[in-house]
């Protein structure tokens, strides 16, 4: 009688590449701390004046009111000061300065919870940047709406402007901006998690050894 051989169905060992989560993790790290240091500075420089003074010297550098010039020339220049004059008294309200430094703080708190998890190695860090990613897009899209309805509204007093057309050339471009950003992070965030994942081993049977 011919004995039967035993075969063996040969089990992949191999761990997945912890680079997924590492290169995850540092790329939460470089977008989380550059989002909190760029809302700090701004928040710095509007609070500091250092916006206030450009704005004066770009009414120095009209000159003095040109009584002897033109109704034309009176009328630009009188629109040039008061269009300047109204940026440097709405241009703090228009930043957000406040709320961009507060949810910058909030995304990066997150940030670094993810991005320990995810060096660490931890199952549940594809979760926390998961978790992440819809902090800094609540955050964003918050920040959008009040800045495009103050655009809007500060648009709304110049008169030679069609306030409408600006808005919505800004609307589109910023939901459009924001949607590919947000789709391709979350695009990795699912890649690095599957290739992440540890293959189940095989079910012993009576052929393997």
């Amino acid at each position: 009688m011919q004995s039967q051989e035993n075969t063996q169905i040969p089990v992949s060992t191999e761990s997945p590449s912890k680079w997924w989560a590492w290169s995850l993790a540092i790329l939460i790290l470089i977008w989380s701390l550059f989002g909190a240091f760029s809302a700090a500075l701004n928040y710095y420089l509007v609070n500091s004046g250092f916006y206030d003074g450009i704005f004066s010297d770009a009414k120095d550098g009209m000159g003095p009111y040109p009584e002897n010039g033109t109704s034309r020339e009176k009328q630009e220049w009188n629109e040039s000061y008061e269009f300047l004059d109204s940026i440097d008294e709405e241009f703090a309200d228009l930043q957000q300065t406040n709320l961009q430094l507060q949810f910058g703080l909030i995304s990066l708190l997150f940030g670094f919870v993810a991005c320990f998890l995810l060096f660490s190695r931890d199952p549940n860090g594809f979760k926390a940047a998961g978790v992440w990613l819809g902090v800094i897009a609540i955050t964003g899209t918050i920040t959008q709406i009040i800045s495009l309805t103050s655009m809007n509204d500060f648009y709304d007093n110049i008169p030679s402007i069609d306030s409408s057309l600006i808005t919505g050339i800004s609307t589109g471009i910023s939901i459009g901006t924001s949607l590919t950003c947000y789709l391709t992070l979350f695009g990795f965030i699912y890649i690095a998690a599957i290739k992440s994942k540890t293959e189940d081993d095989l079910t012993e049977s009576g052929f393997h050894q």
